[in-house]
């Protein structure tokens, strides 16, 4: 097998984790299952140990961060943050960011009530309505896990799934 076609064959693997996490979003009740289900996956088929959230602190968002605050999974991994420091930390809108350099500025984002050993961070900002809300997590205490001259398309769109999604249930609790 050639080094293309084996490049080839993990970038189909990886394409098909992504589909089968967007797929399971579709299962999800309400927020709170939303997020249980996105971290759940991104846990199970790509093993990233430390999965998060961060919203920043807005009217739009009390509904979500309520939901987060009442699940047992998730109340743990959650950073409510303003949205000036957000748009500080991760100014490039809904744009992924992965980084494994100079990780001081994005410890703000990581819940005060638990710790993570992180060497590498993919950070995945999502919205509500058209604004962005916050942004899902995954670090790993691999220093190569994510790099900044990786492809961030399939995390991108995943996102856009969990926007749409998330639209949804805010829209039918307004």
């Amino acid at each position: 097998m050639s080094n293309k076609e084996n490049i080839e064959g993990i970038n189909t693997k990886i394409a098909a984790c992504f589909e089968k996490i967007e797929v399971s979003l579709l299962e999800a009740e309400n927020i709170a299952g939303l997020f249980e289900i996105l971290f759940a996956g991104v846990e199970k088929e790509f093993e990233v140990p430390f999965v998060w959230l961060t919203l920043m602190d807005t009217v739009n968002n009390k509904p979500i961060i309520a939901a987060i605050k009442s699940s047992d999974v998730l109340q743990d991994r959650l950073k409510v943050i303003t949205p000036e420091l957000f748009r500080e930390i991760l100014p490039a809108g809904l744009k992924p960011v992965l980084v494994n350099k100079d990780l001081q500025p994005y410890y703000k984002l990581l819940p005060s009530n638990r710790k993570y050993f992180v060497k590498s961070l993919a950070l995945v900002p999502f919205k509500v309505n058209d604004e962005i809300a916050g942004s899902w997590n995954n670090g790993d205490a691999y220093h190569d896990r994510y790099t900044p001259d990786m492809e961030t398309n399939l995390l991108q769109n995943l996102a856009h799934s969990l926007s749409v999604r998330l639209t949804g249930f805010v829209s039918a609790i307004k």
